[in-house]
């Protein structure tokens, strides 16, 4: 049926995924869609018979989140692969966002951003960020660092895959936000300040250059996606060697390489003088990626390359944004070697 669709490209199915899902654009907007089969109900009948002002409701709040989808286009192109680096994905700022709203119910949309940043740059974590009173029990299954919980009952925390490296990029941040929001009375914002793309050129020295290759497109897109779901393991690898990482989400693709490619650059940040044999760092990260399907009977062909390379190695686009370096405010030291969540935390609802 999505294949069937004009607006649908770059469809394919992860199988093997914790949670399987279908991964497409629709319109150019990058889409995770989880499925399970369930008995099929016929929403807009159900609503109808109840009530048939209801289908209006539900009518007129589909055409706001699709015109807000349109708008926030090149932001929400991003959101699916930034949850795979390590960084919050849609349900997280869901949640934050409506903590804001909850506390600020009369606010304009310019104060709520910068009350969310006001909160959140200043927030006690790992306390966890809840919408109800009621404290899920502690699993700590991949959320101890920044703990949100789900606005459902019983209450349980959104799986995160946030690493130490991550956490860190997320603080400084919320900081850059609130130091460019936190006088709003006296002068006028530019949101173009904060919502510039981040200067990855210019901020490390130091790159991992990951090259995914496969014989075909379509071979490369599952080979894509199947990788990507595990890049988190890549980050761990990396932190455990103390070197903290700073993976951006989007992909470049290299004109040079004959086969169908797809290269990533992650900003590494040498805490020490710790040296990167990038052989071993493969072999260990290809045992997280290749499985019974993947890499053995799924996408055989494929391959993987990792390299650490310097700053004229990296696209001028990652690097020429100037309306986010002319206003860097002084954010506090990086936090590595967060402590983990303790058993019995509550969260704050």
């Amino acid at each position: 049926m999505l294949e069937a669709r004009p607006e649908v490209s770059d469809l394919h199915s992860i199988e093997s995924a914790r949670v399987p899902l279908m991964r497409f654009k629709f319109n150019g907007v990058s889409v995770d869609f989880p499925y399970a089969q369930l008995p099929v109900i016929n929403a807009a009948e159900a609503i109808h018979a109840n009530d048939p002002r209801l289908l209006e409701k539900v009518d007129e709040a589909s055409w706001r989140c699709l015109s807000g989808v349109r708008v926030n286009r090149q932001i929400m192109q991003l959101v699916p692969n930034m949850k795979l680096v390590g960084f919050f994905a849609g349900i997280h700022l869901a949640v934050l966002g409506a903590y804001v709203c909850r506390r600020h119910p009369n606010a304009t949309a310019n104060t709520l951003l910068c009350r969310f940043f006001e909160i959140f740059s200043h927030w006690p974590w790992p306390l966890p960020v809840s919408l109800h009173e009621q404290t899920p029990l502690w699993s700590p299954d991949g959320c101890s660092l920044m703990p949100i919980v789900m606005p459902c009952y019983p209450p349980e925390f959104c799986a995160s895959n946030v690493t130490k490296s991550t956490f860190n990029k997320i603080k400084e941040e919320l900081w850059r936000g609130l130091s460019l929001t936190k006088d709003t009375s006296s002068v006028d914002i530019d949101w173009s300040w904060i919502f510039a793309p981040f200067p990855y050129g210019a901020k490390y020295k130091h790159f991992l250059r990951i090259v995914l290759s496969a014989p075909t497109t379509e071979e490369l897109r599952d080979w894509v996606g199947w990788v990507k779901s595990r890049f988190r393991s890549l980050i761990l690898k990396l932190e455990s060697l103390n070197i903290g990482c700073d993976p951006n989400p989007s992909e470049q693709v290299d004109h040079t390489i004959g086969e169908p490619n797809a290269v990533f650059l992650w900003g590494l940040i040498m805490y020490s003088n710790t040296q990167i044999c990038t052989t071993s760092l493969k072999e260990d990260f290809m045992r997280s990626v290749t499985n019974n399907i993947y890499g053995k009977e799924k996408c055989a062909h494929s391959d993987i390359e990792l390299s650490v390379v310097g700053m004229p190695q990296v696209p001028k686009s990652m690097s020429d944004h100037p309306a986010y370096l002319q206003k860097l405010p002084n954010l506090p030291p990086r936090m590595l070697g967060y402590p983990p969540m303790r058993q019995g935390c509550n969260a704050v609802g």
